[in-house]
């Protein structure tokens, strides 16, 4: 990314060297903000004095890092006249390597002469697809930066997610640069320290850069729009709650100050299964804190596994964790397990769920547009339901108004940015705290369960407010100066942040504090470094598995496990009927953990077998622009049609009417009508037969929209069947067609994109004796020699297992 003569980013994008092809349009140049020139500048200064650089932009990603990494690719070209170039790209998101395919060198798909490639686990560059005219030039997009030891560029995305490791990546490359949102990211440390520069925005930042840089060509933004700049600028921040004190927000204050003193109590705990166990516990927390729904409905939206994490197992697991702990350490899980029963029965009222409804009533009534903010899937699913469910509520209200989880928001994964309005149902784990103190729509409301939730809220975007204005300051007074940019202004300003307390207005900095300073957690930073131990992030961002897997007995904070060895050295606990896809010779197939032999090859994703690979590469696609309608039509086709069970409607009744119909339908069986109300099957291989279903039970809804559902779900049966396809060759070792490599023609993404996590691994040796291990170490590939420390002879009965 180094700037000889006009060779670098920001001349490669002004001058429209690089492109992008816009649906409906064709190829057209950048329309780039101020905003985008600035961080453009930035890099090519950074890269030109080959000094690592972080840049801390506080908006909802879209396709900033793979746009660096090519406009890296084509300053290469302009400086050296050659293809032969290379930039690597470190991001979890699929949606950047279908933006990848969308760019241009001049009127020249960059993909058909550098294409995109991928690192296999042990780091050699595959390349992805059919190039037309390939160079030896390749852009590598990878998710795991330990695989990354190439030349050229090294573009790191770290919003919202983990990235691992940058110390080795900071020693090797000096043309680095790091993407965050957050101004809390550990890893500016890490750069700082290397010597590298942090270039950090902020909301009154966005004021003077949102101006397009050459308005004439405002055909599209590079990093962020104007109108979503100029909105972050001037957005107001409220904080709402009952006056009166609730029962929910006491609860959820005193199971705070327990989770405190267990840390206290546990902080320097080396034991991996207590340290699993206060995370866990940190991340209920903040589920209960994000949900306005009763914790039943949440349940019943959460997908059940043996890693599931369901509020109403919560005090259970506490409890069993109690059980098995001694002197302070069991008082103090008792007080937490306690503090969730309280939080349990008190959020069955629903103290939140008002305050929601009554601004989705007030929203979907404007001409505006807006967004409802809250902890998962698993929370929208319920949040969506009861809203539907709700009378007070205006039917059309999701035309207007969209459900979102905090991380599809964080990661770039939603579509219609900036919006008039949005809510966010509770205070947020702090990686995620830049939507408060940087919000993509004009208004934000924070809702709160009580006077205490209230002022965390209000600390949580101050303190990032502030986080923010402290980096630009610096920014302008250290980065600018070491880079010798141009010099830029700083805007100083306070945040405007109002709590309301029904009709009682407050200012945010008036709100009492707790015993604990910081709105984040209740504990120090001491404690938190001793949680990162059990995951590459020691935050409430992570949803954990339980410390105990609930089942029909007693919950325990150990189970059985058999041990499972591999040719890399390393090896993993396994309870012994959990299922994994194994290969034996030429039959693959989900099996028992307790079959696996010597010489089996066993598929994980993420280094872990807690997923079924399947499921993960659905989950994976659902990211991308063009695939999230899809996803919507076919929850909606679920949705309408479960309405069956409640309607008095037989499914012998509905095929009498279905073949009755003009058109009639070619199904035989009652039973194919019952798989889809059940849910057994994603619907009907007709796509008309959608229609005739909500003729025959009057369903007026579905049938307005009988036409996109029935394309929906026959594009994702093939979507489904070739993934499938190609998952299956991928895992026996199958060579398959270059036209099966691409999933969708209209999706662009090819296969071994979604394989990207999966890794296939050799079984040496099965530990087939049970030994007592820690709930939290199941399913997690480890070193073997990390094996005996967790493995504990079976106790007799009556003992303790001190954890």
């Amino acid at each position: 990314m180094a700037t000889k003569g006009w060779s670098g980013l920001s001349d490669v994008v002004r001058r429209g060297k690089l492109r992008r092809r816009v649906s409906g349009v064709g190829v057209r140049k950048f329309g780039a903000t101020r905003f985008d020139m600035e961080l453009l500048e930035a890099v090519d200064a950074a890269s030109a004095r080959e000094v690592p650089l972080a840049l801390v932009i506080p908006l909802p990603a879209a396709d900033t890092p793979v746009a660096l990494g090519a406009a890296s690719l084509v300053a290469q070209i302009v400086r050296t006249g050659s293809l032969d170039v290379t930039a690597t790209v470190v991001s979890k998101r699929l949606s950047q390597r279908a933006a990848y395919d969308r760019l241009y060198i001049d009127s020249q798909r960059l993909a058909d002469f550098i294409p995109r490639a991928r690192l296999t686990t042990d780091g050699k560059v595959e390349v992805v697809g059919g190039p037309v005219r390939d160079r030896a030039g390749r852009l590598v997009l990878t998710s795991d930066i330990d695989r990354v030891s190439g030349r050229g560029a090294l573009v790191i995305d770290g919003t919202a997610a983990d990235v691992g490791d940058l110390e080795p990546r900071l020693r090797q490359c000096g043309d680095l640069v790091y993407i965050t949102d957050t101004p809390f990211d550990s890893n500016l440390d890490a750069i700082r320290e290397a010597g590298g520069v942090v270039w950090a925005f902020d909301p009154p930042s966005f004021t003077d850069l949102a101006a397009p840089f050459n308005p004439s060509e405002a055909t599209g933004e590079f990093a962020a729009s104007s109108e979503l700049l100029h909105v972050t600028a001037l957005a107001s921040r409220v904080v709402r709650a009952p006056e009166a004190a609730t029962s929910l927000d006491q609860a959820l204050s005193g199971t705070w100050k327990a989770l405190g003193r267990l840390a206290a109590v546990t902080g320097g705990s080396e034991n991996l299964a207590m340290t699993h166990a206060v995370r866990w516990a940190w991340g209920v927390l903040s589920t209960f804190s994000l949900s306005v729904t009763t914790p039943s409905s949440y349940d019943a939206c959460v997908q059940r596994g043996p890693f599931s994490v369901l509020l109403g197992d919560a005090t259970s697991h506490a409890r069993a964790v109690s059980r098995q702990s001694a002197g302070p350490t069991r008082d103090a899980w008792a007080m937490v397990a306690d503090g969730f029963a309280d939080i349990y029965e008190a959020a069955r009222e629903r103290p939140k769920f008002a305050l929601v409804q009554d601004w989705v009533r007030e929203e979907a009534g404007q001409r505006g547009t807006g967004m409802v903010v809250t902890r998962n899937q698993s929370a929208v699913a319920a949040l969506t339901a009861d809203l539907n469910e709700s009378p007070l509520v205006p039917h059309g209200w999701a035309e207007r108004i969209q459900v979102v989880s905090v991380r599809d928001l964080a990661c770039g994964r939603v579509s219609g940015l900036p919006v008039s309005s949005m809510l966010i149902t509770g205070p947020l784990p702090r990686a995620y705290a830049s939507l408060l103190a940087a919000p993509a729509a004009t208004r934000l409301l924070v809702t709160a369960a009580g006077e205490w939730e209230a002022g965390r809220a209000a600390r949580q975007a101050r303190t990032t407010f502030l986080a923010l204005a402290e980096l630009r300051a610096k920014t302008a007074t250290e980065s600018a100066v070491r880079l010798g940019t141009h010099p830029i202004v700083v805007r100083p300003a306070g945040p405007d942040i109002v709590v309301r307390l029904d009709t009682t207005v407050v200012k945010g900095t008036d709100v009492a504090r707790g015993v604990n300073d910081s709105p984040w957690e209740p504990f120090g930073l001491d404690v938190l470094k001793v949680l990162a131990r059990t995951g590459a992030v020691g935050s409430d961002a992570a949803e954990t598995p339980p410390p105990a897997r609930g089942g029909d007995g007693d919950s325990s904070a150990r189970v059985d496990a058999i041990t499972v060895e591999f040719a890399d050295g390393r090896a993993m606990l396994m309870d012994p009927n959990d299922v994994v896809y194994r290969k034996r010779q030429k039959n693959t197939r989900q099996v028992a953990a307790k079959s696996l032999q010597t010489g089996d090859v066993v598929a994980l994703v993420d280094a872990a077998a807690r997923r079924n690979l399947f499921d993960s590469i659905i989950d994976v696609l659902s990211e991308l622009p063009t695939y999230a309608p899809l996803a919507a039509l076919i929850t909606f086709w679920h949705e309408r049609v479960a309405r069956v069970s409640y309607s008095g409607w037989t499914y012998r009744e509905i095929l009498a009417a279905m073949r009755r119909n003009a058109d009639p339908t070619t199904i035989t069986s009652e039973q194919t009508i019952g798989t889809w109300v059940r849910g057994n099957s994603e619907g009907p291989e007709d796509a008309a037969d959608v229609r005739r279903f909500a003729e025959a039970v009057g369903d007026t809804e579905l049938l307005r929209r009988a036409g996109p559902v029935g394309k929906a779900l026959c594009t994702s049966r093939t979507i489904h069947r070739t993934v499938g396809r190609w998952l299956s060759g991928q895992i026996t070792g199958a060579r398959m067609d270059d036209h099966d490599a691409l999933i969708d023609p209209a999706l662009g993404i090819h296969v071994a994109d979604l394989l990207e996590a999966v890794t296939l691994h050799r079984v040496t040796a099965v530990q087939a004796k049970l030994a007592r291990v820690p709930a939290s170490a199941i399913g997690v590939l480890i070193e073997q020699s990390a094996i005996p420390g967790l493995t504990a002879l079976q106790l007799a009965r009556g003992d303790r297992a001190l954890i």
